[in-house]
């Protein structure tokens, strides 16, 4: 269940090309419509370095953009303090929250709880599948998977 205080949310995919930064876009552009936008902070990382400061994969900008969501970001990857300064980080795949163990840090400092986002899915679809080697139409299905998860995540969190 997501909490009022759960206001500093990090998605975390294997790249930081795909999946958490639309899910980024998405949350923040659903929290604009709201009335408590500043208290919010979302951002978004990837498990490996790969695209360190690239935008995101072009197809899912233009799935953002059919949709009127912008997204500015530049991939960066997952540290040790996102644990610190987060509430919650949501990740993809049961795969990213294994590597996401990685990142702790060791000294007992960290305060983000580690979720499947796909757990607020009011489908039931766990996993939030990577569209990376598909086409336009494996982005339009990421979309419409993370936009629920996403108000779903929003309504839990009132």
């Amino acid at each position: 269940m997501a909490d009022k205080k759960d206001r500093k949310i990090l998605f975390v995919c294997l790249g930081n090309i795909c999946r958490s930064p639309s899910a980024e876009a998405i949350l923040r552009h659903l929290v604009q419509q709201r009335e408590d936008t500043s208290e919010w902070e979302i951002d978004s990382a990837g498990i490996l370095d790969l695209h360190e400061g690239l935008r995101s994969d072009s197809r899912g900008l233009t799935v953002l953009k059919k949709h009127g969501i912008s997204n500015p970001h530049r991939a960066r990857q997952v540290r040790e303090d996102d644990f610190r300064d987060f509430d919650v980080i949501l990740a993809f795949d049961n795969s990213n929250v294994e590597d996401l163990k990685e990142f702790k840090p060791a000294d007992g400092t960290a305060r983000a709880k580690v979720k499947l986002f796909g757990a607020y899915d009011p489908k039931g679809e766990k996993i939030i599948h990577d569209p990376y080697y598909g086409d336009i139409l494996d982005f339009e299905n990421m979309f419409d998977h993370i936009y629920r998860c996403c108000e779903e995540f929003l309504r839990q969190s009132k």
